[in-house]
């Protein structure tokens, strides 16, 4: 029934898009019949105005780190307006990437790495090769990747490597978040909503306020914005062990301030610093087969399931524009600290490996880039030069407590810069012809104290060791784009990117396998960008090869020892589709697809087999990747009526992925269905809202765990409603 439910309602979806896509049949009609008639001048006037009500706007991006047009960038690139973030609930980076095709995410306590283009880390690296920025300035660890998003400007989602202008770990793509700045402008919202996770072991109501306000302290010269948002809730997954409904809980509180100061109309100076808390549950593995087995939403831990984060961070940017040049300069601090105490095998029994383990991750950070680069109207040449320095001190400590004895503390620092330009010239006002480089330099060092209980004689030991790593990188990017015409780009790029090398924090127990090396992509695209019928529609495409080199891989040895080895070769390729279409005022239709074949090409491990407890060796040669969906899409339809209605409905699709290297934990393919219905006025809205209308059951994650197989269940169906007041 409830598929049946869902057809239906997808059918009317689709009947109201074919009867809204008539008036694009006309327009060619119509066009020519004004143009054989005469126009009165008032008349003239009554249709540019509608033009603009139909023309879909353009966005203005600085994802090459410079303002550009998002339509005249040669790569794939997904950007999101303030408003287009308001109008789909996006309320966190994996909300976000279900709006981006080829864009997955690994969601847990111990795990917030992100994939595009079927590109991810091995299990247990602290680093993504998803280059994460807010307001230019990085966030290093990929736990730090899922922050709670508010009074943010716009989101940039590039894909591909952005070695040449990001540097490393941008290997597959970097995701920039820019804030609200404020200005002459006076503005402000309130806004508190209810919401209700709709689970089989009950209802677990979610709350949720915040708000902003800015403006100008002196005007035309200095302006303050302030905004903050709170949330709490029981969360959706119940320990069955303890009776425990808040096991995967949720007590976030953010906070962020702007001070903006521009003395003069060539400066612009801005500080910014925020501060988050969090007070979680970390409740969320569990068990789909073995005597450990629970149901949907359902754990049975007999340890804890605590998540606590908190962090800070500063910016310092000073912008100036010059005749002849524009510089920036953006100093940067983080501060980021996580603390997980959780049940160590997942179970309520006591075993060998039976275990309370805590994990706490500290990181700090400093970062200055410097950047100069050719005014907006340079001419046919447009260049930048830019020179970046960091350092970033990272303390890794776990403590596996009960039946064994097993604690590490990891110490790692990094010192590293780097030299880098890039440069388009244009011929005959259609030719663009770009080429960067960039000379990257990392000096790592690392050290590791290890104490266990030998198991054999059930004495304590200890272990200490360490090693100094350094890089460096050649990173160049060359791409070629025609104008076609006004509204038609075509490109072509290649373009090298790296995951740097690093430490094993987890499980290592010796300086032989304490080290990894870096792994290295060469990615090859080709794009057209479009805009059709006086801009009423937008459309692009893009096709991509990347071919994959030392990849980080993680083995187990002989000894029965893990280790992370540069031991494969893979190979990613696949499409991307984004299209946004206005066919009638007031209404919008969207759409996203994403198609990615991700596998190994050659990597063959001798390895210890779970089931027998004997050496084999195992090919993985035509293996898909794990956590690389083979297909992502997005359908939207939005409409706002002129007294202030307004519907959306989107259907957000995933293909099916593997969660290990194997294959052997597999998700099928699943979509999700998001509506929102609600009245909006200038200074009031109101909006009732659910997600995942259709109760769908999925993982977001999956995994083998000795002979069994675990996930992470996707949420539940929730609903609720939003009240705001704006000023």
């Amino acid at each position: 029934m409830k598929s049946f439910i869902k057809l239906f309602v997808i059918g009317i979806a689709a009947f109201l898009v074919s009867v809204a896509l008539v008036p694009f049949s006309a327009t060619t009609a119509v066009a020519q019949e004004k143009a054989e008639s005469t126009v009165a001048e008032e008349e003239v006037s009554q249709e540019k105005k509608l033009q603009k009500e139909y023309e879909i706007g353009t966005m203005t991006v600085t994802a090459q780190k410079r303002e550009e047009n998002v339509q005249d960038v040669p790569a794939s690139i997904s950007v999101f307006s303030d408003i287009q973030i308001e109008d789909a609930d996006i309320r966190d980076t994996v909300e976000l990437i279900r709006f981006s095709p080829n864009v997955h995410m690994k969601k847990c306590s111990a795990d917030n790495s992100i994939m595009i283009r079927g590109i991810g880390s091995f299990d247990g690296s602290k680093y993504s090769p998803v280059g994460f920025y807010v307001d230019d300035v990085c966030f290093p660890i990929h736990y730090m990747y899922n922050p709670d998003l508010f009074d943010i400007e716009r989101i940039e989602v590039l894909k591909g490597p952005q070695g040449t202008l990001y540097g490393r770990n941008t290997e597959s793509g970097v995701i920039n978040i820019i804030t609200k700045q404020p200005d002459n402008e006076f503005r402000g919202k309130v806004f508190g909503e209810y919401g209700n996770y709709d689970t089989e072991h009950g209802n677990s109501p979610s709350y949720r306020t915040g708000g902003n306000i800015s403006g100008p302290i002196v005007r035309n010269k200095l302006y303050l914005g302030l905004s903050g948002q709170w949330e709490d809730s029981d969360g959706f997954m119940k320990n069955e062990y303890n009776d425990d409904d808040e096991a995967g809980k949720i007590d976030h509180i953010n906070g962020r301030g702007t001070l903006r100061w521009t003395p003069t109309d060539r400066w612009d100076i801005s500080f910014i610093a925020d501060a988050l808390n969090t007070d979680d549950g970390s409740g969320f593995y569990r068990y789909e087969s073995g005597m450990a087995k629970t149901g949907r939403h359902r754990i049975a831990y007999d340890g804890g399931d605590q998540w606590e984060q908190e962090g800070d961070g500063q910016t310092l940017r000073v912008r100036y524009e010059g005749d002849s040049f524009n510089v920036l300069s953006v100093t940067g601090r983080r501060y980021f600290e996580t603390k997980t105490v959780g049940d160590f095998d997942g179970t309520p029994f006591v075993s060998t490996w039976s275990a309370n383990g805590i994990t706490k991750d500290e990181v700090e950070t400093l970062s200055e880039e410097l950047r100069v680069s050719s005014p907006n109207n340079s001419g046919p040449f447009k260049w930048l030069v830019g020179l970046y320095a960091f350092t970033e001190d990272y303390d890794l400590y776990v403590e596996k407590q009960k039946t064994i004895w097993d604690i590490r503390d990891t110490e790692t620092d990094t010192d590293g810069y780097a030299i880098f330009g890039q440069g388009t010239y244009t011929l005959f006002d259609k030719l663009h012809l770009t080429a960067g480089l960039r000379y990257d330099h990392q000096d790592l060092e690392g050290e590791q104290e290890y104490d266990y209980m030998d198991r054999m004689t059930m004495s304590p030991q200890s272990k200490k060791y360490g090693k100094d790593l350094d890089y460096d990188e050649v990173l160049p990017k060359f791409s070629i784009a025609y104008d076609f015409a006004d509204d038609i780009m075509a490109y072509a790029s290649a373009s090298k990117g790296y995951l740097a090398g690093g430490y094993v924090q987890n499980f290592a127990t010796s300086e032989e396998n304490f080290t990894y090396d870096a792994e290295y992509t060469w990615n090859y695209e080709t794009g057209i960008k479009t805009a059709w019928l006086d801009r009423r529609l937008m459309a692009n495409l893009s096709a991509f090869y990347i071919d994959m080199k030392d990849k980080q891989v993680s083995e187990w040895r002989p000894s029965g020892m893990r280790k992370i080895t540069n031991a494969a070769e893979a190979y990613s390729m696949g499409v991307e589709l984004k299209a946004h279409a206005r066919p009638m005022r007031r209404l919008d239709l969207f759409a996203g697809f994403g198609y990615t074949e991700a596998e190994f090409d050659d990597w063959t491990a001798t390895e210890m087999d779970m089931m027998t407890q004997q050496l084999v060796t195992y090919d993985y040669e035509g293996k898909d990747l794990p956590n690389a969906p083979e297909y992502t899409y997005n359908l939207g339809i939005q409409y706002r009526h002129e007294i202030g209605f307004f519907g959306r409905v989107d259907l957000l699709g995933t293909g099916k992925f593997y969660g290990d290297s194997k294959n052997l934990a597999e998700q099928d393919s699943y979509e999700l269905v998001n509506l929102r219905l609600g009245y909006e006025r200038e200074h009031f809205d109101i909006v009732c809202w659910c997600k995942n209308l259709f109760d769908e059951r999925y993982a977001t994650l999956k995994a083998i765990w000795g002979t069994d197989e675990m996930c992470i269940d996707g949420e539940p169906r929730m609903f609720g409603a939003t009240v705001t007041y704006r000023f």
